[in-house]
């Protein structure tokens, strides 16, 4: 064998170079994507951060359940106070506000059916290092924000302990290490509540000496934090940590409603601050509940995750803060000003404005397809050029006038039906992948809707393979035979025609009709599927073997003395190499002797069609531009979206809109092979299609939940202090809260269970029932009386007086045993205005205004223990008509969150029995913010 054949066998367009190429090119995106995606360890060397402390402060923040309404919280108010008072103790240039003098009254959820408003007293720990440049000493500072609240059913390690102790230590870096401009500390109370600290921040003084910030947050329980969100394009140049994680996807999902949560980053960008919001994101099945906490994980995992946050924060905060030439504040303004960023392989972020996406989107649209066309018409000139030159038509013409008519009919019906698969084979493999993914996607939504839950990973798979084997096996049918389907070189440049066409209408859409700087790989893959083309077409042009016409290719023919000879194809050898998927055409042998047929047999040899016989190396070239940069670019998108949404149905998301993303994610993973498919060798097909069945069943059979991933159940209860009964409510998915948790609590036995739609979570069911004096709460002691009993009487509990003032107003005061929060709910007329007393009379604050409708509920919140609410109320509506509604109040503390700090007696015998009785693949958390509420009904 010689070197050619040797090099043609390796590196030709064949099916085992092919199949090796294409497993090679995905495999090392997928290992160098999981592997890169891990959390860093902690180096020895922490870059001047204090890491052992701040893990130490970590244990203290997180020690317990600590929500704004519960004496746990205090303890932890009062331990972050002293450590930054500490540190400032030792430098003139750090001071510290413990703020009890802010209030604010805002109004919130305009857009809903339920319009509220907030009325909030600051306890704020706020810490001023101020800068070096007195420039910048006075405003252009930096703001950086975290809460140290937690929700009343889970310590708060992610959320938010970690932002927490990540500030600390930079307070004391930045106290040793003194930066330009100054920067202001935040570490805030009542986030969990409604972002409440940072409401009330912006009524303090220091506001006014930042105009950049970064919010820490955690809106998951773990893992690898993410950049959620920016403001704009100037914040985003302070994002060079050694490994960024960001994806501009996040800030499209919030800016579009798809992610319904918020963090104290909305609050800043509404008051005119430039910034970043820097989050945890996975493992939202431990999020909120008890699992969020030191134990809840690995002892690595927590400080590797710790240390993630602290890296980010200090590599950003360090540019923040000594940019004195205002790059990280110098804004592009208009239209098209936001960012598109993204980072590949957590080694580099890539960074560009929307209306820079626009124009190269507008230039491959105009200019790509003119390209084009003038391409392959060239391609077709030289085609046609060289038929002419070999006699080509001549000899087609003399054959066809000897042929029969039924041949030349069979022969025009055959040409018209290769044609026809020709040119759409490539929409009926796309139409074929979405149809088997929409009948995968209505599967798992069917049978198994919670499995993504605990298998995201078997489901991608799933979805993966499923892709693959529509993409390859229609562009790979029918079986070639005779020359009915062109030479694999044909094919490639066919389908890539194809997918350029695909790629065009997709960049069309999202150019004109989405404008989303998430899209931005559209734009990549219609570019390189454009810049694949034009590589095919100047093969094609160059004269590569296999660009031939394959009926030209098909006509064995020979000349005696002049004279045109036919031979036949025989059946035998006119076959497909299923070893190595060659497609071949027959030996030439001869016809029964004639007066012309020469005395010596003339047996012709095999033309291989299946392999490249130009120019070695055509294909490769294709490959590598075509193929990697797509499949790089979707692969972290796919990542990111996976962990971010498959525990998010037990929050009320759509299982259909879960599949059906990582459905069009593998889809669009695999489709970039679609040019080079026809060359995927059987056995490769076999082991997809066994991965395929085997994760499938697996995954349509598999029980979703686990105790290392829970399924969670939200709880509440009520107390109405009229009629003296009492309420518990569970809020799950219908197929296992009714059947498999319920019935597992005694309090529940023999108890009639009413069970609806969940109002505010899609899927889920809420499930009430009601419960005997054993599981009646206590809000504890009352603190004017401690150690002297708890209060017995429930009318205790809540004390309300309701006055009219007016033809259409009213002054309502209540105050709640053992509580700081209350609320105000109107179910008949609607209010319009109101005003509290001891609020200075401030109103609302600019740019939050009441709703035209009016408002249903009044949320009133103090920095003091058992404050008693005086509000004046202006009603909407006819003055004729009564209003009617409830006066409340809340309570979250129990008696196993209170274990080492903070009990004052207060107890919830039904959440202990869930904790107790829950199975152990599920666990609890709070559906409100008061874990029970006991209210009285009033009409005025």
């Amino acid at each position: 064998m010689g070197f050619l054949s040797v090099l043609s066998a390796v590196l030709a367009f064949r099916t085992i170079p092919t199949t090796i190429f294409i497993t090679v090119i995905y495999a090392a995106v997928f290992s160098t994507l999981l592997i890169t995606d891990q959390l860093p360890s902690v180096p020895k060397h922490t870059r001047g951060l204090d890491f052992q402390q701040a893990y130490r402060d970590l244990h203290e923040v997180a020690a317990r359940p600590h929500p704004f309404n519960s004496h746990a919280n205090v303890l932890v108010r009062s331990y972050i106070l002293n450590r930054v008072k500490d540190i400032a103790s030792s430098y003139d240039h750090v001071s510290v506000d413990f703020d009890l003098s802010s209030n604010a009254s805002w109004a919130s959820g305009l857009l809903s059916t339920n319009p509220y408003a907030v009325y909030y007293e600051s306890d704020n720990v706020l810490v001023k290092v101020e800068g070096s440049d007195e420039e910048y000493q006075e405003s252009g500072g930096l703001l950086l924000s975290a809460h140290w609240d937690s929700v009343s059913t889970a310590p708060g390690a992610t959320d938010d302990g970690m932002g927490v102790v990540t500030l600390l230590s930079m307070v004391k870096y930045f106290a040793e290490n003194r930066p330009s401009r100054t920067v202001v500390f935040n570490i805030n109370n009542g986030e969990e509540d409604g972002l409440n600290g940072a409401h009330v921040f912006m009524e303090h003084p220091w506001v006014n000496n930042t105009d950049t910030f970064l919010n820490l947050e955690g809106a998951a329980a773990g893992g690898r934090p993410l950049l959620f969100r920016t403001t704009s394009r100037a914040p985003l140049a302070s994002w060079s940590t050694s490994r960024p994680h960001a994806n501009v996807i996040t800030a499209d999902a919030f800016s579009r409603g798809v992610i319904r949560s918020g963090t104290d980053y909305s609050v800043y960008e509404q008051a005119g601050l430039k910034g970043l919001d820097f989050a945890f994101y996975r493992g939202r099945s431990r999020y909120h509940t008890k699992y969020d906490s030191i134990p809840g994980m690995s002892a690595d995992k927590s400080k590797n995750a710790l240390w993630a946050m602290m890296e980010g924060t200090l590599s950003s905060s360090l540019v923040l803060a000594n940019d004195v030439k205002g790059k990280t504040r110098t804004e592009s303004v208009g239209q098209g000003s936001e960012p598109v960023y993204f980072d590949l392989f957590g080694a580099v972020m890539i960074v560009f404005t929307f209306q820079t996406l626009q124009i190269v989107n507008i230039i491959l649209l105009t200019v790509g397809p003119v390209i084009l066309l003038m391409l392959v018409y060239f391609e077709h000139i030289i085609r046609v050029t060289s038929r002419i030159r070999s006699g080509y038509y001549r000899t087609a013409n003399g054959d066809t006038h000897h042929e029969s008519f039924v041949a030349r009919a069979s022969a025009k019906i055959t040409h018209i039906f290769k044609g026809f698969w020709v040119w759409s084979k490539f929409w009926i493999a796309l139409l074929l992948g979405v149809g088997f993914q929409t009948l995968l996607v209505v599967g798992y939504a069917k049978l198994n809707p919670f499995v993504i839950h605990t298998h995201p990973w078997l489901v991608f798979a799933s979805t993966l393979s499923l892709a693959y084997l529509t993409t390859v096996l229609a562009l790979t049918f029918p079986l070639t035979k005779h020359g009915v389907v062109p030479a694999p070189e044909q094919q490639k440049l066919s389908i890539l025609l194809h997918q350029y066409v695909l790629t065009w209408v997709l960049l069309v859409y999202t150019t004109s009709a989405v404008a989303l700087g998430g899209t931005y790989f559209i734009t990549a893959w219609n570019a390189v599927v454009l810049l694949g083309a034009i590589l095919a077409c100047v093969e094609g042009m160059a004269g590569a073997r296999g660009y031939e016409d394959e009926e030209e290719i098909g006509r064995q023919r020979r000349q005696v003395r002049g004279v045109h000879y036919d031979a036949v194809d025989t059946a035998e050898n006119g076959h497909h190499d299923s070893e190595n998927g060659d497609q071949r055409v027959g030996l030439i042998e001869e016809t029964e002797p004639t007066e012309i047929t020469p005395l010596i047999a003339q047996n012709g040899q095999p033309t291989p069609s299946g392999e490249e016989q130009g120019a070695i190396g055509w294909w490769i070239a294709q490959l590598l531009v075509v193929v990697p940069l797509p499949v790089i670019l979707v692969s972290h998108i796919a990542v990111i979206l996976l962990f971010a949404m498959n525990q998010t149905l037990t929050d009320g998301a759509s299982p259909s809109g879960v599949y059906a993303a990582v459905s069009m994610l593998a889809l669009l993973i695999v489709f970039p092979l679609a040019p080079f498919s026809m060359n995927m060798h059987r056995w490769l097909n076999g082991v997809i299609l066994i991965i395929f069945v085997l994760s499938t069943l697996y995954t349509y059979l598999a029980f979703p939940f686990s105790q290392e991933t829970p399924l969670k159940v939200y709880f509440a209860q009520s107390v109405d202090l009229d009629t003296s009964r009492v309420v518990t409510a569970l809020t799950g998915p219908r197929q296992f809260l009714s059947t498999a948790i319920i019935p597992r609590f005694p309090s529940a036995f023999e108890q009639p269970i009413n069970c609806t739609n969940a109002p505010d979570k899609l899927g889920l069911q809420t499930c009430k029932w009601e419960v005997g004096d054993a599981f009646v709460p206590s809000p504890g002691k009352n603190k004017r009386h401690y150690g002297q009993g708890l209060t017995s009487s429930l009318d205790k509990w809540v004390t309300t007086s309701i006055k009219r003032t007016g033809s259409n107003s009213a002054r309502i005061k209540v105050q709640g045993l053992n509580t700081r929060s209350c609320t105000l709910e109107f179910s008949g007329k609607r209010v319009k205005r109101f005003s509290l007393s001891g609020d200075g009379g401030k109103g609302l604050q600019e740019g939050s205004e009441v709703p035209e409708d009016g408002l249903e509920q009044i949320r009133l919140w103090s920095r003091d223990w058992e404050k008693e609410f005086e509000v004046d109320v202006d009603f909407a509506g006819s003055e004729d008509e009564k209003a009617t509604g409830r006066v409340s109040c809340g309570w979250a503390e129990y008696e196993s969150a209170t274990v080492g700090g903070g009990r004052t007696g207060g107890k919830i015998p039904s959440l202990e029995e869930v904790l107790l009785f829950l199975p152990e693949w599920a666990v609890v958390t709070k559906s409100s913010a008061a874990l029970f509420d006991a209210g009285w009904e009033f009409e005025v």
